[in-house]
């Protein structure tokens, strides 16, 4: 079924915020050791959810995973959240020589699968959905975001030959991570909102799409997050086969709704860490009853934030968000 389908089968308003980090309150972990180890990981996040009611479940955000299997250097150090450090590709023979691995041979790769299975185990009746990095985001974490934003006007050969790899490596993770029992999978291709239509088309768009349509192969439901400014590109993402979008807090929802597919539902976007880390209970409730409200006549959202809560978002913040969600009614057409 499409997911608009499953969405409209829903009685109550959706709850789905993207939330895992602040789940290790109550495992008492680093995030660090969550990232390394997926049974771990899924204990934290089903924590969470005897916690706080929430209606999507979602791994950890880690956007450095599949670099790394690439080859490229982690640095655990620099904050709490892992980061790419040094640039790895810098010439055709670079790109040719990015070798891909099999799943956890060398690699994180498997913590996510092993986390998603254990959260479908647990969640036989809720939404389980995966996480990838999109193949450009990840491409500009192997060549350098300034480098790959230039290369696409003067070597465009280089882009293409690094995006190759990494599309034949998300297929191969995406299909361990859709063996699990997950029920739909978000690409996260945030680095696509600092190119223009056409240049988003051929190198990002277009290796989405083969992606969207292995998900949709395995029957599951295909959603691209965006958290940058996409206000250019909503109908070319939407073009390309996906059944949610999630948008973040610098795109106005209420505003690109009208363009947005009507087989596509729209999801998003509570600031994550002015609402959700900085905010009170109060503050949190007031901030979604505001957004809520404001999407009265869209019948196709989903309330969510705007993109990943970062570690120590306060659970009552949570619990705050989830009340007040499902004290409203569900908007229907």
């Amino acid at each position: 079924m499409n997911f608009i389908g499953t969405f409209n089968k829903m009685e109550k308003p959706v709850k789905a915020p993207l939330a895992g980090f602040p789940g290790k309150v109550f495992t008492h972990t680093t995030v660090e050791q969550n990232l390394h180890d997926g049974t771990l990981q899924a204990e934290t996040i089903i924590a969470l959810h005897n916690a706080v009611d929430l209606d999507i479940a979602f791994p950890m955000m880690d956007l450095t995973v599949e670099a790394e299997a690439l080859g490229a250097k982690i640095n655990w150090h620099i904050d709490e959240l892992p980061a790419v450090t040094g640039i790895k590709v810098e010439t055709i023979e670079d790109a040719e020589a990015l070798v891909i691995p099999e799943i956890g041979v060398g690699n994180r790769l498997n913590v996510f699968v092993d986390t998603c299975s254990a959260l479908k185990k647990a969640f036989p009746n809720k939404l389980v959905w995966a996480y990838v990095l999109g193949p450009f985001s990840i491409a500009g974490r192997l060549m350098g975001m300034t480098e790959i934003a230039i290369a696409t006007k003067l070597e465009p050969e280089l882009v293409h030959a690094v995006l190759g790899k990494c599309n034949t490596l998300l297929k191969k993770y995406i299909k361990a991570l859709l063996d699990t029992g997950v029920d739909g999978l978000m690409v996260l291709e945030p680095a696509s909102g600092m190119l223009n239509v056409d240049d988003a088309n051929e190198f990002s768009n277009d290796y989405i799409k083969e992606l969207v349509a292995l998900i949709k192969s395995e029957g599951k439901t295909p959603s691209l997050h965006n958290c940058g400014r996409i206000q250019h590109l909503v109908e070319s993402l939407c073009a390309t086969g996906i059944e949610a979008l999630h948008v973040g807090s610098v795109t106005d929802p209420q505003a690109i709704y009208p363009r947005v597919a009507q087989n596509v539902v729209l999801m998003g976007n509570l600031d994550p860490t002015e609402i959700f880390l900085r905010g009170t209970p109060e503050s949190v409730r007031e901030e979604t009853l505001k957004l809520y409200d404001r999407m009265a006549d869209c019948e196709r959202f989903i309330i969510s934030s705007g993109c990943d809560l970062p570690p120590g978002t306060p659970i009552e913040n949570l619990k705050a968000f989830a009340s007040t969600v499902s004290s409203r009614s569900k908007v229907t057409a």
